[in-house]
Parts: C-alpha cells; sequence; structure tokens
C-alpha cells in the first residue's frame, strides 16, 4: 500500500535511449518540489523534498547511476575504486587499498570521459547521471545497498552451496543431506518459505532457492545437521560467522556498537573464507558487504532499504493483464484503481481475527491474575485462536518476544488471544532461557509453568517465532533469531 508508482517503461526502450532521458519527467518535477514546493491542505507552509536514497538490484542500479553494468571488469563498486584483484584480499573499508568515490573524484572522472570519447569507461564510470542534476542528491552519496540481492540471492547461496559440498564429502552423501533439508520441520511461520528444490549440481553459485527460501535455510541449517558436525569445525564457524553477519544487517534496529561488531565480523568471515577455500574467489557481492556498516551509520538499518518488497509488488503487475497492448498504460490505470479504496477504507492497524468465544475470567485456573492483568473484565471479553495484526499473524503455540532481561530475550508461548474493547491481549506460558548455543545458533528455552497476560501492543518485537527441535536430536526446544536481540 505504501509502494506507489512513479513510472512505468520499457526495458528495450532503456536499451535504445538510455535511463536519462526515461527518468527526465520526474528529474524535472523533483526540480520543482526543491525549489517551489508544494501546497499541501494539513501544511501551512509549502512542503519540499526531494530523493533521499535509490535502492534496486545492483545491476540497475549501475545502470541508472552511470556505472559500468558489468561486475567482471576491473572496477566494479560503485562506492570506491577497489580493483578486482585487491577485492581479494582487503576486507575492511579503511584499507589503504580503498579510495571511496565522491562528487570531486565522480566529476574528475566524467570529464575525462568528455576529453576521450573513445573511452568507454573510466574507474567504471561510463556517464554522468541526469540525476545528479538534483540540487540535494548524487550518487556518489547514495549508500543504499541491497541485502536481498547481496546476501539471499548471493553470498548466502554461494556459501550454503560450498558447505553442503563439503558435508557430501566429508560427512553424509548428498542424497542424505538433501533428505534433511525437505523433511526437516521449519515450523508453521516458515512453512510456505521451506526449500522445495535445492540444486547441488548446478554449474554457478546458487542453488536454485528464490531470496525467502535461501533466508528460511540458511537459519535453519544449524538444526538441520548441527548433530552431524562437531563443534569448532572451521565450515561449520564459516556459516555462523555469516548468520552473525546476517542477524545484525536484517535488524530493524542497529546500534553504533552493532556496526563496529559488524565490521570485525565481516573481515573474520573474509579471511576464514579464502582460507578454506583458496581455489575459490570472492564475489563481489562479498566486497559489497565490506561496505554495510559505513552504509548503515549514514543512512540507517539496511533493512528498510531491502529490494524484498518492491519485487513482491512486481508480482501485482504481472499477474493485472494478460495482455501487451498499450501495456504500461493499462498497468498504471489498473495500479492506481486498485490502491484507490485503501486510502479511503484500510486503517492504519488492521486487525484480524478468527471465531470469538466468550472468556469468562472467573472460570479460568489463573482468574485472578487476568482479572488485575485486563482493563475491565465487567465488559465482554472474547477468546480466539489466531489474529492478524498489520499483517502479521499470531496463533496459539507461537513464541513472541515481550522484552529483555539480563542481555537476554524473555519467550513467551501464546496460548490463546484474547479481545477486549478491540484491543488484543496474549495469554503465555513464559519460556526460559537456558542459554544460547552457538553452535545452533538458536536460543535452547525449556517451559515454565509461569503465566502472563501481555498486551499486543508491548511487543518489543512485533514478529512471531516458531519454537523448533533440531533434526535428530534430543527434546531440547530451541528458538531461531530473526536477527540481533
Amino acid at each position: 500500500m505504501n509502494i506507489h508508482l512513479v513510472a512505468l517503461f520499457h526495458t528495450e526502450d532503456v536499451k535504445k535511449y538510455g535511463f536519462d532521458p526515461i527518468l527526465q519527467p520526474l528529474i524535472d518535477d523533483i526540480k520543482i518540489l526543491e525549489s517551489h514546493g508544494i501546497d499541501l491542505p494539513f501544511s501551512s507552509e509549502k512542503v519540499y523534498g526531494t530523493i533521499c536514497q535509490i535502492t534496486g538490484d545492483n545491476l540497475g542500479m549501475h545502470g541508472i547511476m552511470g556505472f559500468a553494468e558489468s561486475f567482471s571488469g576491473r572496477h566494479f563498486c560503485r562506492l570506491c575504486l577497489i580493483e578486482k584483484d585487491d577485492s581479494q584480499n582487503v576486507y575492511k573499508e579503511d584499507d589503504p587499498k580503498i579510495i571511496l568515490r565522491g562528487k570531486e573524484l565522480f566529476e574528475m572522472h566524467c570529464s575525462e570521459l568528455q576529453l576521450n570519447p573513445q573511452k568507454l569507461c573510466v574507474f567504471g564510470l561510463k556517464k554522468n547521471s541526469t540525476l545528479n542534476s538534483l540540487q540535494y542528491f548524487h550518487v556518489c552519496y547514495n549508500f543504499s545497498l541491497d541485502i536481498m540481492h547481496d546476501i539471499l540471492e548471493g553470498v548466502a547461496q554461494y556459501e550454503i552451496k560450498l558447505l553442503l559440498e563439503y558435508l557430501s564429502e566429508n560427512v553424509l552423501s548428498k542424497p542424505g543431506l538433501l533428505s534433511r533439508i525437505y523433511a526437516f520441520d521449519y515450523g508453521y511461520l516458515e512453512r510456505k518459505n521451506r526449500p522445495t528444490r535445492v540444486n547441488l549440481d548446478s554449474i554457478g553459485n546458487n542453488i536454485g532457492l528464490n531470496s525467502i527460501q535461501t533466508l528460511c535455510l540458511v537459519r535453519n541449517i544449524p538444526l538441520i545437521f548441527g548433530d552431524i558436525v562437531p563443534e569448532g569445525n572451521q565450515n561449520w564457524t564459516l556459516l555462523l560467522l555469516l548468520l552473525q553477519i546476517i542477524n545484525i544487517i536484517f535488524s530493524p534496529s542497529v546500534t553504533l556498537g552493532m556496526t563496529v561488531h559488524l565490521k570485525h565480523l565481516i573481515m573474520e568471515h573474509h579471511d576464514l573464507f579464502k582460507h578454506l577455500y583458496p581455489g575459490r574467489n570472492l564475489i563481489p557481492k562479498h566486497h559489497f558487504v565490506l561496505h554495510y556498516p559505513s552504509c548503515i551509520r549514514k543512512i540507517g538499518p539496511l533493512i528498510h532499504m531491502w529490494s524484498m518488497r518492491f519485487e513482491a509488488k512486481h508480482r501485482v503487475f504481472k499477474s493485472t493483464l494478460k495482455n501487451f497492448k498499450n501495456i504500461t498504460v493499462s498497468l498504471a490505470k489498473k495500479h492506481q484503481m486498485s490502491i484507490a479504496p485503501n486510502w479511503e477504507t484500510s486503517p492504519l492497524n488492521h486487525v484480524e481475527y478468527g471465531p470469538l468465544k466468550t472468556f469468562n475470567v472467573d472460570n479460568e485456573e489463573n482468574g485472578e491474575m487476568f482479572a488485575q492483568a485486563l482493563p475491565d473484565v465487567a465488559k465482554d471479553i472474547f477468546s480466539t485462536n489466531w489474529v492478524k495484526i498489520s499483517g502479521v499473524e499470531y496463533r496459539a503455540g507461537l513464541v513472541i518476544c515481550s522484552g529483555t532481561e539480563q542481555e537476554m530475550p524473555v519467550f513467551c508461548r501464546i496460548k490463546k488471544m484474547l479481545l477486549v474493547n478491540s484491543v488484543i491481549y496474549f495469554i503465555v506460558n513464559k519460556l526460559m532461557v537456558d542459554h544460547f548455543s552457538e553452535h545452533f545458533h538458536a536460543y535452547n528455552v525449556f517451559e515454565s509453568d509461569e503465566k502472563d497476560v501481555i498486551k499486543a501492543d508491548c511487543l518489543q518485537i512485533y514478529k512471531p517465532f516458531d519454537l523448533q527441535s533440531a533434526y535428530g536430536g534430543d527434546d531440547s526446544l530451541y528458538i531461531v533469531p530473526l536477527f540481533s536481540l
């Protein structure tokens, strides 16, 4: 709903005319917004604006910003001037071999291109971008790197494949590995994201999964294979380092200290990769990752800038029309008509819930506690087995995080959900955290008899968790972190 359509164009037009003439009408409008502003009914003063950041996949970003649309060349990074060979042994942004791009350097390279028209590229730059004609934006200060394409469609799949190849040669056969992956219980929340077909025989670096399947698999690999890999194994350590990196960059809130820790994790991870696989190259997306700490410090958590939601938006357009007659106009009209009702009817916090049953506090075992926790027990109280708040589903059996104690998360397992005056409350059983298992990269928890009532809008983390078990393990229960808690 909050992703708005600005322009639709044909790929062939980009190939023929380039991005600049296609973007020019948008640039003209933004220049007016920058200099003259617009009048809005809710503001007594003019409202001004500009472009803050642009996000997209690496190929598209290079095209729209004027950089070489190839990652096999000598200079492949849009943030720095690192050379291809040096990128194999440079793992931090403040290394002397890394020269960050800036406006002055960019203009110098543009001048060199103008003086030598026969040159196709200068330090990875093909041409100036019309975006640079804006008053408050320059492509060299666009720090939005896409963790979806870099990690989930790049680094993670590459390293999962290498790990599974190692395990197939030393621990378990390929059919045995795949059998575990397909048979593992990923939990209710990941039922639609579980990997359906893992291709270990592909020629390239990927294993044939989409982004969300990769995220599901990489988070659960420790529980799937942790019982057959000895602790301290270096190949396993590489996976755990990658998961620690993922936990930070996928976090919706990142502190300055976390970015410092991230920098050292990336250095350790890349160094170990080259030690374990000396015959393998770090791919360009490995290099982009070392820019993450400084980019987060400049624009905030990268999870807020990733392409996942925009990619999902593409599906709407793909399913809207089946003909190709004036398709851009037809799609634009269909899109605008589809979102118009949302502005009239959709509340900010939309709540759905399952069948309701009357809930009598007096008949409950912990009725006195419920009576103290609920605001007005004289009102009608209803219970349900599932609710959906702003698109996030909660149901009995799932786990929520209500806060932290002594730097450890407080997990609770949902037993029931109550509806009191249109407000959602969770009746929960508290889970006790025994420890965080580094080897399984998950919190080892056990259930307690302690009950509690938690208001839905008081959750520290709004996303729920599954309560899981390791493959072939004992009765231990684990909670896999979604990000750094």
